[in-house]
Parts: structure tokens; C-alpha cells; sequence
């Protein structure tokens, strides 16, 4: 398996618009999962990348050097990661896909340690995580990580202390799904994440009043542009793949679906903090050029 650097160039003509820059090989065994992969701009350009928890490694881009190789003991490194993230240029957080956490010191080749155990649920359930970056001056352990499970099982950990959960709660969702489950952080909302993968449907909410009750959560805002006519006219009901917040506009998301469409939109809680939860409406959705 490998993966290859790229770069776009925006243009009229659509033609040659990714060019290979270089290509990572990267270890990898027959029937293996694809590689999950994270950057971090703080220093030179790194690139984590892994499939199972024996196969982590992070790779200086532009030389190819391998700079770090994850210690893993045989009896759990066959583990398949569902994410992989930098807490900050010395700190890696591995999510695997049965939920469980481990954390590894760059410096330390051997160092990685389990940070947080599988949360209590079902052994058929497959789980990601979402990170959020600590602000400026604050230890990046102390910003929660979300967990979500294929059945909509959300968990808050607090990394400092993960012999308990800061939250449990359950999103209502219409199916199981499992392939593009997707958790994300606010990055200027304090206490607000979205999560997607289930349908055709974006979902956003506000942790800040959620417990350990595990009871059900009800969304602030759903964002339902992709279930509604479909880019390539399938019959089939579109599936939301990916989305993610705009870093710079705190309440503006971008979210693509398997029909191909690729949504930029706004999202609004009409009510503000009455205490009754609104579906909101989006208020800007837009299909970028290209994507249908």
C-alpha cells in the first residue's frame, strides 16, 4: 500500500488539476484496510499514517524519512485504527475501531500506553474518535475526546483522567453504519461537535449540558441537504461520507456525500440558549463547481 502527496491548482479547464508531488510506501499486508493518515504543520511537514496499531508510523514528507515507529506488543497489535491524530508536535492519539484509546510520545518509540479502555458496548460495534485542538497556552490532554459507535453511542473523555467518562449519550439515527462514521469538534464553539454517516443528514450539537445518563441527545441543528435530490439522480438515498468545520467561520461546515456532492453551509439555533432545541434550517448550502 502507499499513499502519494498532492497539490491542486485551481483552474477554468478541470484537466490535470491534482499533480503527484511524491509517493509514501507504506507496510501492508494482504487484505489489509486502507491507511489513515494525519499531518501537523507545527514543524517540519509529518505525516502519520497507519492502518493497525503495529503499522503506525510518521514519515517526514519531503525526504521520506521514516521519524517514528510505534512499539506495539504482538498480542494487541493487530488491532485495526480507525483514526489517527497529533495532540501537538511530541503527542499521537490512536483511536482503533473497537474504541479503544492509546497514546504514544514521538521521542519515545516505545512509549505507546492505553489511554482509554473500549467503552461498554456491544463487541460488533465499530467505533472513531474526534479531537479538538487545545487553545493557545492550555495542555493539549485537557481538550475532551468524542467517541461515536456505529449505533450512535457518543462518549467525552477527558485523557487526564479516563478511568470515568465526562459524558455518554445516544444520537438517534435512522441506521447502524460503520464505513464513514465521522465526530468533529467546533473549532471556535466551545462544547459544540457534528456527526455524520448514518444517512444523508449532518447532525450538530451542544455537549455542554450532557452527562453520564447515557440518555438520548437531541440535535441543535441537522443539516439534510444531501438526502434531498440526489447529484447523480440515483435512486439509492445519498450517504453523508466526510464532513468538517470551517476553521475559520465558527458555525460553517462543509460535507460530501456518495452522490458526489460537496455542501458548504451555514447552521443557526433560531432560539439561541431558550432551552427548547430547533432544527435549524441552512442558510447558505452551496454545491461546489465539480461536484455533481
Amino acid at each position: 500500500m502507499c499513499f502519494t502527496s498532492v497539490f491542486c491548482l485551481f483552474c477554468p479547464i478541470l484537466i490535470d488539476v491534482i499533480k503527484s508531488v511524491s509517493t509514501i510506501a507504506t507496510e501492508s499486508g494482504t487484505g489489509q484496510s486502507w491507511a489513515k493518515i494525519a499531518t501537523i504543520s507545527a514543524r517540519a511537514p509529518w505525516v502519520l499514517h497507519g492502518s493497525r496499531l503495529d503499522r503506525v508510523q510518521i514519515t517526514e514528507v519531503e525526504s521520506r524519512k521514516n521519524v517514528y515507529t510505534a512499539g506495539i506488543q504482538a498480542s494487541r497489535g493487530s488491532e485495526e485504527l480507525s483514526n489517527l491524530a497529533f495532540l501537538d508536535c511530541n503527542t499521537v492519539l490512536l483511536c482503533c475501531a473497537t474504541g479503544r484509546l492509546c497514546l504514544a510520545d514521538t521521542r519515545q518509540p516505545q512509549s505507546l500506553v492505553e489511554a482509554a479502555s473500549v467503552p461498554s458496548a456491544p463487541c460488533s460495534e465499530q467505533w472513531c474518535m474526534g479531537t479538538r485542538h487545545a487553545a493557545q497556552g492550555l495542555e493539549p490532554s485537557s481538550q475532551p475526546v468524542a467517541r461515536l459507535s456505529s449505533r450512535g453511542l457518543l462518549t467525552l473523555t477527558d485523557l487526564r483522567k479516563t478511568s470515568e467518562l465526562l459524558a455518554l449519550a445516544k444520537a438517534r439515527v435512522s441506521s447502524p453504519g460503520s464505513e464513514f462514521l465521522c465526530v468533529s469538534w467546533a473549532p471556535a464553539l466551545e462544547g459544540y461537535l457534528a456527526i455524520s454517516g448514518f444517512d444523508g443528514t449532518v447532525h450538530v450539537y451542544d455537549t455542554q449540558s450532557w452527562d453520564s445518563s447515557g440518555r438520548e441527545a437531541e440535535p441543535i441543528f441537522v443539516h439534510r441537504g444531501h438526502a434531498f435530490g440526489g447529484a447523480g439522480g440515483s435512486e439509492d438515498p445519498p450517504l453523508v461520507t466526510v464532513h468538517t468545520w470551517h476553521l475559520q467561520k465558527p458555525r460553517t461546515l462543509l460535507s460530501a456525500a456518495s452522490d458526489g456532492s460537496l455542501h458548504v453551509w451555514d447552521w443557526v439555533q433560531p432560539c439561541g440558549k431558550c432551552g427548547t432545541s430547533h432544527l435549524g434550517i441552512s442558510t447558505r448550502p452551496k454545491t461546489l463547481p465539480g461536484s455533481m
